[in-house]
């Protein structure tokens, strides 16, 4: 996972994903469980930008608020 600026805009979470494959979005480490949706949601929605792909893998761009954690979710 690598963060990156896109088209000019604040850094993005870039990674990539093949068909089958799933990320986690979850409150970040430290941050209280018991937050609303509101209030994890209190500086701006998810917006998952598709950057393009090769195959059988897609490459994206998430911008998400800072309380919130986005993971790669690894297959057992």
């Amino acid at each position: 996972m690598r963060c990156a600026r896109w088209r000019g805009r604040d850094p993005v979470l870039v990674l990539s994903r093949r068909a089958d494959e799933s990320i986690l979005i979850q409150p970040a480490d430290g941050v209280d469980v018991t937050m609303t949706m509101a209030q994890l949601f209190a500086n701006g929605p998810i917006q998952i930008t598709l950057l393009g792909g090769t195959g059988r893998r897609i490459k994206m761009g998430i911008d998400a608020p800072e309380q919130l954690a986005i993971r790669r979710k690894d297959s057992a």
